[in-house]
């Protein structure tokens, strides 16, 4: 049996496309789920689309709220003796330093999340707006650090996947019907 997969659509470049290329997220925040809340029985995949995310009974999504680009996502083609995947990241921070952020960290240094954000490129009736990161093996704090000489005292960190437990695509796109009722259940975290 062959992994070796074929090419199926044109990759195209042009001056006047409806959609250009545009970077960042929108939105000033992102939703970040324990992974062990996500309801896997009634998620629905259809190659990189994601469809039906909802949570377990009870459980909740937490939101991460930023401003400019303070947050950002990223992936990156791993090759791991034949089973090659996609590593996920999501860049984040917490601003103050009280006793509950303290907490909200040392949850962050020992939880597995998944990450939904929405991008400012959106593509065709914004159907490509939301993306997932870390759906299939979850983000683990990777990287973390603070001081109070810079960045105004945020502790700022990274959830990445575990190394040789990547995703199979560079990011999932989550759609919903459409983007209002996408956007919705975004906004209401899942509930």
């Amino acid at each position: 049996m062959s992994c070796i997969e074929k090419l199926t659509h044109n990759i195209t470049y042009g001056c006047n496309t409806s959609y250009p290329a545009q970077g960042g997220l929108d939105g000033g925040r992102a939703v970040l789920i324990n992974r062990a809340d996500i309801d896997v029985t009634s998620l629905t995949r259809s190659g990189a689309t994601v469809t039906n995310l909802s949570l377990v009974s009870g459980a909740t999504a937490y939101e991460i709220s930023f401003v400019k680009q303070l947050s950002n996502t990223a992936n990156e083609f791993t090759v791991n003796d034949g089973l090659d995947t996609f590593t996920h990241s999501f860049i984040g921070r917490v601003y103050t330093q009280s006793a509950t952020d303290a907490e909200i960290i040392q949850q962050l240094s020992k939880g597995e999340f998944v990450a939904v954000v929405e991008t400012k490129w959106k593509g065709a009736s914004a159907a490509d707006a939301f993306k997932i990161y870390g759906l299939t093996n979850g983000l683990k704090m990777s990287e973390g650090s603070q001081t109070t000489l810079e960045n105004d005292g945020s502790f700022l960190f990274t959830l990445s996947s575990v190394e040789n437990f990547g995703e199979p695509y560079p990011y999932n796109v989550y759609l919903e019907t459409n983007y209002a009722t996408t956007k919705a259940k975004v906004d209401n975290l899942f509930q």
